[in-house]
Protein backbone atom coordinates (compact mmCIF):
# COMPACT_ATOMS: atom_id res chain seq x y z
CA UNK A 1 0.00 0.00 0.00
CA UNK A 2 1.24 3.68 -1.07
CA UNK A 3 0.75 6.42 1.00
CA UNK A 4 0.57 9.51 -0.89
CA UNK A 5 1.33 12.48 1.30
CA UNK A 6 -2.40 12.38 3.14
CA UNK A 7 -3.35 10.85 6.31
CA UNK A 8 -5.63 8.61 3.39
CA UNK A 9 -3.88 6.16 1.27
CA UNK A 10 -5.66 7.13 -1.75
CA UNK A 11 -4.61 8.76 -4.46
CA UNK A 12 -6.00 11.41 -6.56
CA UNK A 13 -7.35 10.77 -10.24
CA UNK A 14 -5.88 14.26 -11.89
CA UNK A 15 -2.64 15.23 -12.74
CA UNK A 16 -0.83 17.57 -10.50
CA UNK A 17 0.42 19.76 -12.29
CA UNK A 18 -2.28 20.16 -14.74
CA UNK A 19 -4.55 21.20 -11.22
CA UNK A 20 -1.26 23.41 -10.35
CA UNK A 21 -1.10 25.46 -14.29
CA UNK A 22 -4.98 25.05 -13.59
CA UNK A 23 -4.76 27.55 -10.64
CA UNK A 24 -2.26 29.76 -11.68
CA UNK A 25 -4.20 30.80 -15.25
CA UNK A 26 -7.29 31.21 -13.21
CA UNK A 27 -5.74 33.37 -10.64
CA UNK A 28 -3.60 35.58 -13.03
CA UNK A 29 -6.45 36.00 -15.27
CA UNK A 30 -8.59 37.34 -12.04
CA UNK A 31 -5.49 39.10 -10.95
CA UNK A 32 -5.61 41.24 -13.98
CA UNK A 33 -8.91 41.71 -14.13
CA UNK A 34 -9.34 43.07 -10.87
CA UNK A 35 -6.36 45.38 -11.20
CA UNK A 36 -7.29 46.62 -14.50
CA UNK A 37 -11.40 47.19 -13.81
CA UNK A 38 -10.73 49.26 -10.78
CA UNK A 39 -9.34 52.54 -11.86
CA UNK A 40 -6.00 54.20 -10.61
CA UNK A 41 -7.31 55.83 -7.67
CA UNK A 42 -8.63 52.42 -6.57
CA UNK A 43 -5.62 50.35 -7.02
CA UNK A 44 -5.26 50.26 -2.99
CA UNK A 45 -8.51 48.51 -3.00
CA UNK A 46 -7.38 46.52 -6.03
CA UNK A 47 -4.22 44.97 -3.88
CA UNK A 48 -6.46 44.34 -1.12
CA UNK A 49 -8.56 42.43 -3.38
CA UNK A 50 -5.83 40.63 -5.01
CA UNK A 51 -4.13 39.75 -1.39
CA UNK A 52 -7.51 37.77 -0.48
CA UNK A 53 -8.35 36.15 -3.49
CA UNK A 54 -5.16 34.88 -3.49
CA UNK A 55 -5.38 33.58 0.33
CA UNK A 56 -8.78 31.93 -0.84
CA UNK A 57 -6.56 30.33 -4.05
CA UNK A 58 -4.15 28.88 -1.37
CA UNK A 59 -7.12 27.41 0.12
CA UNK A 60 -8.35 25.78 -2.93
CA UNK A 61 -4.77 24.90 -3.85
CA UNK A 62 -4.59 22.96 -0.25
CA UNK A 63 -8.03 21.40 -1.16
CA UNK A 64 -6.88 20.45 -4.56
CA UNK A 65 -4.21 17.74 -3.00
CA UNK A 66 -7.21 15.03 -2.43
CA UNK A 67 -7.63 15.18 -6.50
CA UNK A 68 -4.64 14.90 -7.00
CA UNK A 69 -1.87 12.26 -7.98
CA UNK A 70 1.29 14.76 -7.52
CA UNK A 71 0.21 16.16 -3.80
CA UNK A 72 3.62 18.04 -3.43
CA UNK A 73 2.94 19.94 -6.56
CA UNK A 74 -0.76 21.08 -5.30
CA UNK A 75 0.89 21.99 -1.69
CA UNK A 76 3.57 23.98 -2.88
CA UNK A 77 0.99 25.88 -5.51
CA UNK A 78 -0.59 26.28 -1.93
CA UNK A 79 2.19 27.79 -0.42
CA UNK A 80 2.81 30.29 -2.98
CA UNK A 81 -0.49 31.54 -3.27
CA UNK A 82 -0.48 32.10 0.78
CA UNK A 83 2.97 33.76 0.93
CA UNK A 84 1.65 35.78 -2.09
CA UNK A 85 -1.63 36.67 -0.50
CA UNK A 86 0.27 37.58 2.80
CA UNK A 87 2.65 39.81 1.10
CA UNK A 88 0.31 41.43 -0.32
CA UNK A 89 -1.76 42.43 2.44
CA UNK A 90 0.89 43.53 4.71
CA UNK A 91 2.64 45.74 2.28
CA UNK A 92 -0.01 46.97 0.77
CA UNK A 93 -1.51 48.31 4.45
CA UNK A 94 1.69 49.32 5.65
CA UNK A 95 3.63 50.75 2.77
CA UNK A 96 0.52 52.57 1.01
CA UNK A 97 1.90 55.83 0.15
CA UNK A 98 -2.21 57.29 -0.20
CA UNK A 99 -3.86 55.24 1.62
CA UNK A 100 -7.43 55.82 1.94
CA UNK A 101 -7.99 54.22 5.01
CA UNK A 102 -6.94 55.84 8.71
CA UNK A 103 -4.42 55.15 11.09
CA UNK A 104 -6.84 53.38 13.34
CA UNK A 105 -8.21 51.26 10.14
CA UNK A 106 -4.94 50.50 8.95
CA UNK A 107 -3.91 48.93 12.24
CA UNK A 108 -7.07 46.83 12.85
CA UNK A 109 -6.55 45.70 9.03
CA UNK A 110 -2.91 44.70 9.68
CA UNK A 111 -3.83 42.89 13.40
CA UNK A 112 -6.28 41.33 11.27
CA UNK A 113 -3.87 40.04 8.64
CA UNK A 114 -1.69 38.41 11.25
CA UNK A 115 -4.33 36.61 13.30
CA UNK A 116 -4.92 35.60 10.21
CA UNK A 117 -1.10 34.12 9.60
CA UNK A 118 -0.93 32.94 13.01
CA UNK A 119 -3.70 30.94 12.20
CA UNK A 120 -2.70 29.61 9.12
CA UNK A 121 0.87 28.98 10.66
CA UNK A 122 -0.92 27.03 13.46
CA UNK A 123 -2.90 25.04 11.10
CA UNK A 124 0.29 24.04 8.98
CA UNK A 125 1.92 22.62 12.49
CA UNK A 126 -1.07 20.83 13.43
CA UNK A 127 -0.95 19.26 9.73
CA UNK A 128 2.82 18.40 9.76
CA UNK A 129 2.32 16.96 13.47
CA UNK A 130 -0.37 14.75 11.71
CA UNK A 131 1.89 13.57 8.48
CA UNK A 132 4.45 12.91 10.95
CA UNK A 133 2.44 10.66 12.98
CA UNK A 134 0.65 8.98 9.53
CA UNK A 135 4.21 8.20 8.48
CA UNK A 136 4.99 6.61 11.85
CA UNK A 137 2.21 4.58 12.18
CA UNK A 138 2.93 3.26 8.21
CA UNK A 139 6.18 2.81 9.03
CA UNK A 140 5.15 0.25 11.72
CA UNK A 141 2.80 -1.27 9.54
CA UNK A 142 5.42 -2.10 7.18
CA UNK A 143 7.42 -3.21 9.32
CA UNK A 144 4.52 -5.47 10.94
CA UNK A 145 3.68 -7.12 8.01
CA UNK A 146 7.39 -7.55 7.02
CA UNK A 147 7.92 -10.16 10.14
CA UNK A 148 6.23 -13.98 9.19
CA UNK A 149 3.07 -14.22 10.68
CA UNK A 150 3.38 -16.33 13.36
CA UNK A 151 1.77 -19.88 14.34
CA UNK A 152 -0.86 -20.97 16.11
CA UNK A 153 1.37 -23.84 17.26
CA UNK A 154 3.58 -21.95 19.01
CA UNK A 155 4.00 -21.49 22.78
CA UNK A 156 4.25 -17.41 22.31
CA UNK A 157 1.12 -16.91 20.59
CA UNK A 158 -0.71 -18.84 22.77
CA UNK A 159 0.10 -16.01 25.87
CA UNK A 160 -0.08 -12.41 25.94
CA UNK A 161 3.31 -11.14 26.20
CA UNK A 162 4.67 -10.24 29.44
CA UNK A 163 3.13 -13.53 30.95
CA UNK A 164 5.75 -15.85 32.49
CA UNK A 165 6.30 -18.84 30.69
CA UNK A 166 6.17 -22.02 32.65
CA UNK A 167 9.49 -24.05 33.06
CA UNK A 168 10.29 -25.71 30.31
CA UNK A 169 13.30 -27.49 31.51
CA UNK A 170 13.91 -30.02 34.65
CA UNK A 171 11.45 -32.53 36.13
CA UNK A 172 7.75 -32.44 36.06
CA UNK A 173 5.69 -31.63 39.44
CA UNK A 174 4.26 -34.42 41.24
CA UNK A 175 1.12 -34.87 40.64
CA UNK A 176 -1.59 -33.25 43.53
CA UNK A 177 -1.58 -36.05 46.70
CA UNK A 178 0.71 -38.21 45.30
CA UNK A 179 4.24 -38.91 46.47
Amino acid sequence: MTVSGGAGGRRGTVSGLVLAVLFLAVAALLFVAVYYVLPGHDHFYGLIAIGILSLFFALGAYLAEAFSTQAPIQRAVSWAFAGMGFATLLLTLVFAPNSPLSFVSTIIGILLVLLVLIVAVAGTRWRVGQERGVAQRESQREAWRARPAPSAFTYATAHPPGEAPPPSSGPAPPPPGGN
